[in-house]
């Protein structure tokens, strides 16, 4: 009887939530993404020999790596749409960080090129494919930074969702059927050039009439260091994004680098299935990110971090669970019979996600309220991250105990911050 009574004003509470409405939308989105990304997994896994799928995740994975440069950018952007109130300040200051971007990019670009040999020998890829599409990405990905994050910093997540979907279903269908011509490594590769190429049109397309990047830099308030405030932040947001990519994208990578090309296609896709966690994690920390205010009282904020570690609890405790009790049956049926001698790894890998996710968490809220302590214990996260794996990673077991352990280290470290600000704030109410 209670139940029939609290249920609909639980449901009618929900629905007046903005951020769980915010949340919804984009996380029915990032679900999508998800399936299709987990379709597209388990189809070039079935479809390519274990050597060639280690060569695509590894691009993906390298893709991710990149985009520690745009991301940092990205959550700048966010941060700016979000408290600036002027649009034509707010397009003014944007436009200005996405020059620095293009001449960041445009160095990456070069030094990739100059030393494709040499990463091609050290990620054992079995062409040039892969980081000729790297190359390739780089630039796109400099435009369409900048306009998901003006889609996210104003809450359009459903355009932003679709974005995504437009992603994920573009690099299933086209490299799927590049493959399917026999294409291979360069099949993949270029469907998902092409995938993020649709991406670019349907930003520009989006955001046409609402964001204006080739606005002059005349605003009285880059006269007053706008531009140089939001890049001292951005260095922030590089550090500490950086640290969350590594640890989710560096298993792959570490892997295909010390092991030979098999084991590290097998171990690259029970990793795939793992990555599930994160990305279904996701949705709450990019919503936080746009909720987490500056203005707001601590209070207030801290409403919006729960209302995220809630959701990741829920989500991320299931998809660990069913990683641990059924992890032989879940990379059966999702990848293939081929993987299995890899899937005892799952439960593993998926914690290592599960940490990832939570570290990712904390970064993005104190991100949003400018912490610059967060360079601190990225600088040392990273560095503990590479003093453990120059100790012991003779084994794909071993890696991930080193994850799991780093990570555990940093999840204390950050809530030992929040705890103390809890406090602090406690005392003063």
């Amino acid at each position: 009887m209670f139940i029939d009574i609290i249920h609909p004003r639980m449901i009618k509470k929900l629905k007046s939530d903005l951020f769980f409405r915010q949340y919804i939308v984009y996380f029915i989105g990032s679900m999508m993404v998800a399936f299709l990304n987990y379709v597209f997994h388990p189809l070039l896994g079935r479809l390519m020999s274990p050597s060639d799928f280690g060569d695509v995740q590894a691009f993906i994975s390298l893709i991710a790596q990149s985009a520690i440069i745009f991301g940092a950018f990205s959550v700048v952007a966010v941060n700016i749409t979000t408290n600036t109130e002027n649009p034509h300040e707010r397009d003014a200051i944007i436009s200005e960080l996405q020059k620095v971007a293009f001449w960041i990019i445009s160095i990456a670009f070069i030094f990739l090129l100059l030393s494709i040999k040499e990463l091609k020998s050290f990620f054992n890829f079995s062409s040039y494919y892969p980081l000729i599409g790297l190359a390739v990405i780089l630039p796109i990905s400099s435009v369409t930074t900048f306009r998901n994050a003006y889609l996210q910093g104003s809450g359009r997540y459903k355009h932003l969702s679709i974005s995504g979907v437009i992603s994920s279903s573009g690099r299933l269908i086209f490299a799927v059927g590049f493959i399917l011509l026999g294409m291979g490594v360069l099949g993949a590769t270029f469907g998902i050039v092409i995938a993020n190429v649709f991406v670019l049109f349907y930003l520009f397309y989006q955001t046409k009439n609402s964001l204006h990047l080739n606005v002059k830099s005349t605003v009285h308030t880059l006269e007053k260091g706008s531009v140089k405030k939001e890049l001292k932040y951005g260095l922030l947001v590089f550090f500490a994004t950086a640290l969350v990519t590594l640890y989710y994208t560096s298993d792959v990578l570490i892997v295909k680098h010390f092991f030979n090309n098999n084991d590290a296609g097998l171990y690259s896709g029970v990793s795939a299935i793992a990555k599930i966690l994160f990305f279904a994690i996701g949705p709450s920390s990019a919503v936080l990110l746009s909720s987490i205010k500056i203005k707001n009282s601590f209070s207030e904020n801290a409403i919006a971090l729960r209302k995220s570690l809630v959701i990741s609890c829920v989500v991320g405790g299931a998809g660990l669970f069913t990683f641990y009790v059924f992890n032989d049956i879940t990379v059966l049926l999702m990848i293939g019979s081929k993987y299995g001698s890899f899937a005892h790894f799952l439960p593993k890998a998926g914690l290592v996600m599960l940490l990832t996710a939570g570290v990712n968490i904390f970064t993005f809220y104190f991100l949003a309220l400018r912490r610059f302590f967060l360079i601190g214990i990225s600088f040392a996260g990273m560095a503990f991250m590479g003093f453990v794996f120059m100790q012991e990673h003779s084994s794909v077991d071993s890696i991930l105990n080193s994850l799991i352990i780093s990570l555990t280290i940093i999840t204390i470290s950050l809530v030992t911050v929040y705890a103390k600000d809890y406090f602090n704030y406690s005392s003063r109410s």
